[in-house]
């Protein structure tokens, strides 16, 4: 647009020098004409800037638009993810706490390790609580590593085969969780430990 412009004034302006040298060959006789054709190049040069200037607002114009147009889409892009998280995040608390108040375990954290991730995990019942780590090792990916830990009266109250660290597989979780739980409700009657195939030491 501004190009567009230089090149009419440019025009413009050798029509004046052209004007001009012929006023100075005719001076006397060229005067009125003179001051007419440089009023006459005058109102070309502002009619052209009046319609650059048109054209340069009505693009402003238009490209504020555009921005007020995208910055409405990304804040309404930023309303629904900001509620999908919130919706995500609530679902998955309130499956985390039925999981616990029906089991009594509750998955604390969950850490990624060089060589695998480990659960912290808290378990209670109305009789005793445990808390430990249940690790997936990268090259064991199978198998859990359960590895207690917490004060020593606490680790005390668990039965013995529970008090060290042990592997068993990830198809026994099950055997593991409920032979921890019969513990946590009946201390007196689990000190025995579960079946082999269930839970074994390493």
């Amino acid at each position: 647009r501004y190009d567009a412009a230089d090149e009419v004034i440019k025009k413009l302006r050798k029509e004046v020098a052209g004007l001009k040298r012929q006023a100075e060959k005719q001076p006397a006789a060229a005067a009125a004409s003179k001051d007419d054709a440089e009023a006459s190049v005058r109102q070309k040069i502002e009619k052209e800037f009046e319609k650059q200037i048109a054209l340069l607002r009505q693009q402003v114009e238009t490209l504020t638009q555009d921005v007020l147009a995208k910055d409405q889409a990304i804040e309404r892009l930023e309303k629904h993810r900001k509620l999908t998280e919130t919706s995500t995040d609530y679902n998955l608390r309130q499956k985390l706490r039925v999981m616990e108040e029906v089991t009594g375990l509750a998955i604390d954290d969950l850490v990624a390790e060089d060589d695998g991730l480990s659960y912290i995990c808290r378990q209670a019942g109305p009789a005793a609580a445990a808390k430990y780590v249940l690790t997936v090792f990268d090259d064991l990916p199978n198998d859990y590593q359960y590895t207690p830990f917490g004060a020593d009266d606490a680790l005390a109250a668990l039965p013995t085969y529970l008090r060290e660290p042990i592997s068993f597989e990830r198809s026994a979780a099950n055997m593991f969780h409920w032979r921890l739980c019969d513990h946590l409700h009946n201390p007196a009657d689990s000190s025995q430990p579960p079946p082999a195939n269930a839970v074994n030491g390493t």
